[in-house]
């Protein structure tokens, strides 16, 4: 073999593999300081969503155990109903995510006042339930201004407070109650109660609850807007497995068969990749304790994913908050960078061997 033909190829060769060295080192190196940026991302979501959740849960509380000192104190007299009303009408219109407040007693009676647009022009309906000395329940819409717009009675209506959950929970445990998740009846709209007893200033004994209904669909509005990565994704799932909050908010109510909606579910599929993340947890999602995240790397639809799941810290909503994005979501950009350096490379390598023929030609010569 001609001596120039050696050296080109020793040259070629020896900066070839110094090329693929520093190439591999750097590819390498990169990818896993992306893929732990992707983790913390993920995690950081997590715990700011977890955050947000339960910053978005604390007024409803603080409303309730604000009504009950007023009740008790005196300062709402229950069985003045107009002033009773007025004052839920302001609880239910301080707050745009609360859909109702309300005020049963130990007689059954009920006074209600929610958000309700059925009506031109009305804002709010009120419903009201005497049971003393006959049972009449009266309804009314209002506008924001609280001025009547329509109004009738309901001779079939037949709801009883006290057979309700989030009145029996909070008679039973004798202070705060928070129900699980669930679909409003009148609303059609996924929410969750908080509910607190109210005792008589006398007697001291229990004579009613007050209630607080809270609409959680704006959590998936600010889970959709939480930046994570082009097809990276959140949701929020209760205890029974429920999917009470999603980036693509369609997933959350789905057809229940009888002309209602119910919550979908992580076990449902309707999210593959919700319930990877779910999958991967050891122990599932239930396995996690009040505050704890944990962050796993899972496949799903043929690709790998990675994923942070925490709990959130406070007992009275053991939900578990789930963000999870693609790794080629983040790995993309390097591997664009790579193939950009192997046609670097490649082109460096054919100009050197190019300018080794040359350069050994030359030398050839002159000897």
């Amino acid at each position: 073999m001609p001596r120039r033909l050696i050296l080109v190829l020793g040259l070629v060769g020896l900066q070839a593999l110094a090329l693929v060295v520093v190439l591999g080192i750097t590819y390498w190196a990169s990818q896993d300081v992306l893929l732990r940026y992707a983790e913390g991302l993920t995690a950081r979501i997590a715990r700011d969503a977890t955050a947000y959740t339960e910053d978005f849960l604390d007024p409803a509380n603080d409303a309730a155990v604000l009504s009950r000192r007023l009740i008790e104190s005196g300062v709402v007299d229950t069985e003045d109903r107009a002033a009773l009303t007025r004052y839920l009408f302001g609880l239910v219109k301080m707050r745009p995510n609360f859909d109702g407040t309300y005020y049963g007693d130990e007689a059954g009676e009920f006074v209600f006042v929610n958000r309700d647009t059925s009506m031109e022009r009305s804002a709010f309906r009120v419903k009201d339930i005497v049971t003393e000395p006959e049972r009449i329940v009266e309804l009314s819409w209002v506008t924001e201004q609280f001025r009547e717009v329509a109004g009738r009675t309901d001779p079939q209506d037949d709801y009883d407070p006290r057979t309700r959950p989030w009145y029996r929970q909070a008679q039973e445990r004798g202070g705060l109650a928070w129900t699980a998740p669930y679909i409003f009846f009148t609303s059609q709209r996924p929410g969750i109660t908080v509910a607190v007893p109210v005792d008589d200033p006398e007697t001291l004994r229990f004579s009613g609850a007050v209630g607080v209904d809270i609409g959680i669909g704006a959590l998936s509005a600010f889970l959709d807007g939480l930046d994570i990565s082009p097809r990276g994704s959140a949701a929020i799932v209760a205890e029974a497995g429920d999917i009470i909050a999603h980036s693509q908010e369609e997933l959350v109510a789905t057809p229940d068969g009888q002309g209602g909606v119910r919550f979908g579910k992580v076990a449902d599929g309707e999210d593959p990749i919700l319930t990877g993340a779910a999958a991967s947890i050891e122990g599932g999602l239930n396995g996690l304790f009040p505050g704890e995240i944990r962050v796993s790397r899972f496949e799903a639809a043929g690709e790998t994913w990675l994923g942070a799941v925490q709990r959130l810290r406070l007992e009275r909503t053991p939900w578990t908050v789930v963000t999870y994005l693609p790794q080629s979501d983040i790995l993309s950009p390097l591997w664009r960078v790579r193939n950009t350096a192997l046609w670097v490379a490649a082109g460096a390598l054919l100009a050197t061997a190019l300018l080794g023929l040359v350069f050994g030609g030359v030398v050839m010569r002159r000897r």
